[in-house]
């Protein structure tokens, strides 16, 4: 890139060569009209297909794809670290390569930064969002479920924690770090986020079914993250009250 784009749109990889052909179309479609300002950071994280090679051929014929790899399999949170370490604009999207979330939906998240928040996230549990969600079965309630303990926890009326489909200050990833390489890393940057004070806004947005290849989700692995972040989460806000408790 020779110069930094508005707004860059972190789409992290694994395995996802059945699907992209129709992402890519997707993303051209909803590029036109904004010329320079967008730009599409891949993150190859240790495919075995054909997906790295998409992604460079891609790459080569469009300006608007930069291409990222890890040569191992290290996980959504690893990924999304290794793209938030290399975007230098003022706003950060992050998004599913399986189009689960309509990315022709971004520019509504992309507003709500530039009228003032620091996140904008997809919610699919928002009260306002369609009651039809596609999706497995058991992924779907593991999200509801972790959200809304999430949601006690932190004490905000928030209703999804969980969805990669966002927009980002990036001032904000400068500042809040987050550890896990797996699905959780979502949840963790989200709830850290919020603890320190930065602003969420969410967009109701309906939850679509997978239309290529299969979720890279481990639903035990996901279990066992999710219960170490609670913990940590309930140890985070005890300490928070702690301290506001002291300055009253």
């Amino acid at each position: 890139m020779e110069s930094s784009p508005e707004v860059t749109v972190v789409v992290p990889c694994f395995n996802e060569e059945e699907g992209l052909p129709a992402l890519l179309a997707r993303l051209r479609t909803m590029r036109v009209g904004r010329a320079s300002d967008w730009h599409f950071l891949f993150v190859d994280d240790g495919s075995t297909d054909d997906t790295f090679s998409a992604l460079l051929r891609a790459a080569r014929d469009e300006p608007w794809v930069s291409v990222l790899r890890h040569h191992e399999n290290r996980g959504l949170g690893a990924a999304l670290r290794t793209a938030f370490a290399n975007v230098t604009s003022p706003i950060v999207c992050t998004i599913d390569s399986d189009c689960t979330y309509p990315p022709e939906r971004l520019p509504e998240l992309t507003a709500l930064i530039e009228q003032g928040a620091d996140i904008a996230t997809a919610s699919a549990w928002h009260p306002a969002a369609s009651s039809t969600i596609e999706g497995s079965r058991l992924r779907l309630l593991l999200s509801r479920q972790v959200s809304g303990i999430y949601k006690q926890l932190i004490g905000q009326d928030v209703h999804t924690f969980t969805c990669l489909f966002r927009a980002y200050r990036r001032v904000l990833l400068e500042h809040v770090s987050f550890r896990g390489d797996g699905f959780s890393a979502v949840a963790e940057l989200f709830l850290k986020a919020m603890l320190a004070g930065y602003v969420v806004r969410e967009v109701p947005m309906p939850l679509e079914k997978r239309r290529f290849g299969e979720s890279k989700l481990k639903v035990s692995d996901a279990v066992l993250a999710h219960a170490h972040l609670i913990t940590l989460t309930t140890l985070a806000v005890g300490a928070r009250q702690a301290r506001q408790a002291l300055w009253r």
